[in-house]
Formats: C-alpha cells, structure tokens, sequence
C-alpha cells in the first residue's frame, strides 16, 4: 500500500470517527427537542382540559395555574428556539462531513484503482519481455 492510500485511508477513517460523533450529538439534541415538544404539547393539551374544571373551591388558583402553564410553555418555547439553529448547524456540518469521507473515499478507490492497472502493466511488460527472452532467435530451428 503506498503512502497515499494510506494517507486516504486514514483521513477517511477520521472523517468517519468525527461524522459518528456529530451524529451523536445531532441524537441527543433531536431527543431533547422530541422531549420538549411532547412536554409543551401535554402542558396545552392539560391547560386545554384543566382550566375548564372550576369549582368554588379552585376558582382562585385557576388564573395563577393558566399563568403557570403558559410560561412553562413560553419557557419551552424560548429553549426550542435556541436549540433548533444549533440542530440545523449539526444537521449541515454532518452532510458537509459525509460529502468530505465520501469524497476522500473515492479518492482512495481511484488510486487504488490506477495502483492496480500499474501493477498489472507492469506484469504484463515482464511477462512479455520474459517471452521475448524465451522465443527463438535463431531461424534455422525452425523449418518454414
């Protein structure tokens, strides 16, 4: 293997270790955004069915419950808003990266590829110079 397939090979391999670990990431900051999703639909979906149960008894909590839920889901809201450009800038750093190993990975393919038509040029000259050596230089050996 020559210098330059091994350089292409190894490069490729980073590639691929710093794609896993963007990929990681992007994971877990799509499970927290899923997570925070759900958390902000249940507290409307409860705000929706809970502020219309008004007894005597809760009439005067039911204002500061309405409040409560509705900054719990600003609150939500404000932290989807700064964890969603952070996902779209994993989401383009790891199409940049798959692009990158794709590329090198080619690049790898294409010099083995000529590695492997040289090699067998090669031979193939050997094998015909070989024959060359071989075949009878002298006329009289052979009758026409």
């Amino acid at each position: 293997m020559t210098s330059r397939m091994r350089t292409l090979t190894i490069l490729e391999r980073l590639k691929r270790h710093e794609m896993a670990h963007e990929m990681r990431e992007l994971a877990a900051l799509r499970a927290q955004i899923a997570t925070l999703e759900r958390t902000r639909t249940d507290l409307l979906e409860r705000l929706q069915t809970e502020a219309r149960i008004i007894t005597l008894e809760t009439a005067p909590y039911v204002g500061s419950y309405i409040r409560s839920v509705r900054n719990e889901a600003a609150q939500i809201d404000r932290t989807l808003a700064k964890t969603a450009p952070r996902a779209e800038a994993l989401e383009t750093a790891m199409i940049e990266l798959f692009r990158e190993a794709e590329t090198l990975k080619l690049a790898r393919t294409r010099a083995s590829q000529a590695a492997r038509e040289d090699r067998a040029r090669r031979e193939a000259a050997e094998a015909d110079s070989l024959t060359l050596m071989r075949w009878p230089r002298d006329s009289d050996r052979y009758p026409s």
